[in-house]
């Protein structure tokens, strides 16, 4: 046999494939962005939220000011009519009937107060939470960057 009509045996070369980089670190990182803007929404949400309980809450205080106000001034008012005898004992009768009506009256918007301050209270729990949510997101995003960049750099240092 004679080297020339035979075929050497070729070793196949084994080159290998450039690995596709690791994505699961950039897909972690875009679904907590994506859950860090639904939280920052709530947030947002509930600080309005909060916001609209205190305005009720200052109103309905404001509100039970007035009526506590208007009641000690009409029965102030009576009084001195009394005391002048401008009105009679009957009159004086009606009247602190009248005012007794007025303080129920006042005592009722004062109730709605406490009502609205428990639902002030509550909204200001929900604010809170939502922000310290916020807050826990923001630093958790913050060391997946810290991370995602740090494995960057490794990965370039070892192509070169």
């Amino acid at each position: 046999m004679s080297l020339i009509g035979r075929r050497a045996k070729r070793e196949v070369v084994d080159v290998p494939e450039p690995r596709r980089p690791d994505q699961s670190l950039a897909r972690l990182l875009h679904v907590r962005k994506q859950r860090l803007g639904r939280l920052e929404r709530e947030r947002n949400e509930a600080r309005q939220q909060w916001r609209a309980a205190r305005t009720a809450l200052r109103e309905r205080k404001e509100a039970w000011r007035q009526a506590v106000d208007a009641a000690h001034a009409f029965w102030q008012a009576a009084r001195d009519g009394f005391l002048q005898m401008s009105t009679t004992s009957g009159d004086l009768r009606k009247a602190k009937a009248a005012y007794e009506r007025m303080k129920e009256d006042a005592a009722r918007v004062h109730l709605g107060w406490r009502e609205q301050l428990g639902r002030c209270d509550a909204a200001q729990r929900t604010f809170f939470t939502a922000l310290e949510r916020v807050l826990a997101a923001n630093r958790q995003q913050e060391k997946l960057g810290i991370l995602n960049d740090e494995l960057r750099q490794l990965a370039a240092r070892n192509e070169e």
